[in-house]
């Protein structure tokens, strides 16, 4: 594109985007390792260069729109040569009934006169991101006659398939997306980044060869059969990003038959393993005393539920993280196994070890703490309550909607109810939610009826709302926090669930020994951390009147 990356690297300090003393620190190491500087500093504050050229427009007062809700307005762009275009990326372009140009260079005030003056139509300026924009510019050449005969040159020239892999696995380590969906369509090859919970299109012109070559260098990666395309395959490999992100992280892969194609589907693991704490997970000071004490508990057991993807083993990983000590011995059995943690023995179970063998085996070893990936079935779940009566603190999964219905569950699947009641700890029901980015949030009083949903009659409550900036890729939120609902357990909840007491009646009588999840996600947006439309998304309305808990229709 035509903004240098010295202007980038300037505006990004220009929207504190970046630090001005870190990136002078990061030339010089970029000097000294012999690497981009841009590549180095993208590598360190780990932002994709579309957020630089965000921080661009902002530092201009210049909008920065988004593509995927724009079209192209035909009739001016032929005005303009095709040389211009593909050199200065200037695009007219029609959104929300407005016309605008995009422009890939806002300081190029001569080229924005001559394409204006072609058009015969002087347009707002505005900019976009820029693979977007080299996309939307490639595709409108491409069916034009003016490029024919260079696309007829090209048409031969095959695919770097190494290149664009490291390509699509550098973007979705940067913009820190948790999965990577690689689709086969009529079009060609189509590529999806789950960014914060949020699937988004990775700007990508590839056609069907290029996507059937990608799906076997990921098969052969993952050590799948290539020749196998009509039954589903699960694998999974480490990736190694060269300089100068000089990291490895663990890829899971799982193939599926389509009507047009293999799909491919896969997951990034362990990007966040260090320094990983229980507060960065977004727990409150209340639940996370409790969780603090319940996890040095020298026995028992200790329940995170919620359905996948909801971030449950990343708790797990850093209460392990929390207790993780020379003297204790700490062993887990996981299928996959998502985080490597240091000092601490890590099974994977497969076709030849289930989770009661493994976790009965680990029993022989002198364990501390164990540390189950699920509970799926009767057997895993006796030896995993056995385990935590014999003297050992049992860390696990269970997938359940709420806390306390992980009693139920583990009574449907044949654990006693006496031998729930004498080793239970706690159960931590959670959830993800986009957290509001920081630095662009805005201030406001809540409506009446976000007052009500909230629990105030007090109209004068402040709430945040996403703005959209550099720092956030213009979504308003950045990263993603979890809503937990925690339910402690005492002698008076053992008794009662060694008694085979209901789920109404163990909540009527938890007291403040049990926290929805409602009322968690209310005080986070009170607190700025979230927004009332996204705990909607994830919590039913729940509050306590008196001894009676009182379910409400969702707002």
């Amino acid at each position: 594109m035509a903004l240098t990356d010295e202007l980038l690297l300037q505006a990004g300090v220009a929207t504190e985007l970046l630090d001005g003393e870190t990136v002078e620190r990061l030339k010089v190491e970029a000097r000294r390792q012999r690497v981009p500087v841009l590549s180095k500093v993208l590598a360190h504050y780990r932002i994709p260069v579309s957020a630089l050229h965000r921080a661009v427009a902002e530092s201009r007062n210049i909008p920065f729109i988004d593509l995927t809700k724009a079209s192209i307005e035909r009739k001016l762009l032929k005005k303009l040569p095709g040389s211009l275009i593909k050199r200065k990326y200037f695009v007219p372009v029609q959104m929300d009934g407005n016309l605008l140009l995009i422009t890939a260079d806002p300081d190029d005030m001569a080229g924005i006169t001559s394409a204006t003056r072609l058009m015969g139509a002087e347009l707002p300026i505005v900019m976009a991101e820029p693979k977007r924009l080299q996309l939307l510019v490639d595709n409108y050449l491409a069916t034009s006659v003016m490029a024919a005969v260079e696309e007829n040159a090209t048409a031969s020239q095959e695919t770097d398939l190494v290149g664009l892999l490291d390509t699509i696995l550098t973007e979705a380590y940067l913009t820190r997306a948790s999965d990577v969906h690689l689709l086969t369509e009529e079009e060609g090859l189509r590529i999806r980044l789950r960014i914060d919970g949020s699937l988004s299109d990775y700007p990508l012109a590839a056609d069907q060869s290029v996507a059937s070559g990608l799906v076997s260098r990921i098969k052969v990666l993952a050590g799948l059969d290539i020749a196998e395309q009509r039954q589903p395959q699960d694998g999974g490999f480490t990736y190694h990003l060269a300089a100068p992100f000089d990291l490895d992280f663990n890829i899971r892969v799982a193939t599926a038959p389509t009507r047009l194609g293999e799909r491919i589907t896969m997951r990034l693991l362990g990007q966040e393993s260090g320094g990983l704490t229980l507060t960065d997970l977004g727990m409150l000071e209340q639940d996370l005393a409790r969780f603090n004490e319940a996890i040095r508990n020298p026995y028992g057991m200790i329940l995170l539920t919620g359905p996948t993807g909801s971030g449950k083993s990343t708790t797990l990983f850093a209460a392990l993280q929390e207790i993780n000590q020379p003297d204790i011995n700490i062993m887990t059995v996981e299928n996959p196994i998502e985080y490597v943690m240091e000092g601490v023995s890590q099974i994977q179970t497969g076709p030849k070890i289930s989770f009661a063998d493994a976790l009965r085996s680990l029993l022989r070893h002198d364990p501390d703490v164990l540390m189950v990936g699920e509970i799926r079935d009767a057997e895993t779940a006796d030896v995993a309550v056995k385990a935590a009566m014999t003297g050992h603190l049992v860390f696990s999964t269970l997938h359940t909607n709420n806390a306390v219905s992980a009693v139920t569950r583990l009574i449907d699947i044949g654990c006693e109810p006496f031998l729930i009641g004498s080793t239970m700890t706690a159960v931590i029901a959670q959830r993800l939610v986009r957290r509001l980015c920081r630095h662009c949030a805005r201030k406001r009083f809540a409506t009446e009826s976000e007052s009500k949903a909230l629990g105030y009659e007090d109209k004068s409550i402040e709430i945040f709302d996403p703005v959209g900036c550099a720092v956030c890729q213009g979504t308003g939120f950045r990263g993603r926090l979890g809503l937990f609902e925690t339910l402690w357990f005492d002698e008076q909840l053992a008794r009662m669930v060694a008694k085979g007491a209901d789920e109404e009646t163990l909540e009527q009588a938890a007291g403040d020994k049990l926290r929805f999840m409602w009322q968690d996600g209310c005080e986070k947006v009170l607190r700025g951390m979230t927004t009332l439309d996204e705990i909607q998304k994830v919590a039913v309305v729940k509050h306590v009147a008196g001894d009676e808990v009182i379910y409400d229709a969702a707002v």
